[in-house]
């Protein structure tokens, strides 16, 4: 119920208040027992659900902008990596050793294996299970890059020239993208409250919109002829859960 489609949400609500108007042309005979029923209780059932759905609506742009905004900073990450790899390698007395320990850091933050993995013995049986070493999560990403930086800045003679590869340059953006992952988060939590509020109020709640209105819809269909034109109208409304 919290797909990132809110077209659902809305086609439900669209079909309440299309509902609740046949209902008001048949006030003269609509009368339901059932109090949750009432013209006023559906009403109210709807200005909830209503209110719930712009909060999503209000806290969603935050949060979509906030996970492209750390897109952007992680984008750059793998050439970056890159060409790090090549300063590296021009440092004064660097030797292979310390080379191939920036290479597995470097692997691990591009999700590369070091070796291809083994085919298996016999041709026609499958290939043995392999245990993912990619590290592509955002905060593994992070943590990976945070300690490739710490590695470049415990290696002797590591004093580039260039702004962008110097060690206050490196922990600069490894802070860019602590800050942007947190801002995803921060943005997330209101969007997840509102979400959960909508779909409590719409969906979950004993007294729910879909629930209650398709309720209605029934309470209808016994007081109307079937094979009036009105009857077919509201038995196209439809109600569904997300």
């Amino acid at each position: 119920m919290s797909s990132t489609s809110e077209k659902g949400h809305a086609k439900n609500l669209a079909n309440a208040a299309l509902l609740s108007s046949y209902i008001a042309q048949l006030s003269a005979i609509y009368k339901p027992s059932n109090p949750l029923l009432s013209p006023d209780s559906l009403q109210s059932l709807y200005n909830q659900a209503v209110s719930d759905q712009q909060a999503v609506y209000n806290t969603l742009p935050p949060y979509t902008l906030a996970v492209d905004s750390r897109e952007a900073v992680f984008a750059p990450l793998s050439k970056k990596v890159t060409k790090l790899r090549k300063v590296y390698k021009a440092i004064s007395g660097v030797t292979p050793a310390q080379v191939e320990d920036f290479m597995t850091l470097a692997r691990k933050l591009k999700g590369m294996r070091s070796t291809k993995p083994a085919p298996p013995e016999n041709p026609g049986e499958n290939p043995p299970p392999q245990v993912s070493v990619s590290q592509m999560s955002y905060d593994q990403r992070t943590a990976g890059f945070t300690q490739l930086v710490e590695f470049i800045q415990s290696t002797p003679n590591y004093n580039p020239n260039e702004t962008e590869f110097t060690v206050a340059t490196l922990f600069a953006e490894r802070d860019a993208m602590l800050q942007a992952t947190q801002t995803v988060a921060d943005t997330y939590i209101p969007l997840n409250m509102a979400r959960t509020s909508r779909n409590r109020s719409m969906y979950l709640a004993e007294n729910n919109l879909v629930d209650t209105y398709n309720k209605a819809k029934d309470y209808l269909f016994t007081i109307l002829d079937a094979n009036t034109p009105l009857y077919k109208a509201i038995s196209k409304i439809k109600f569904k859960k997300q």
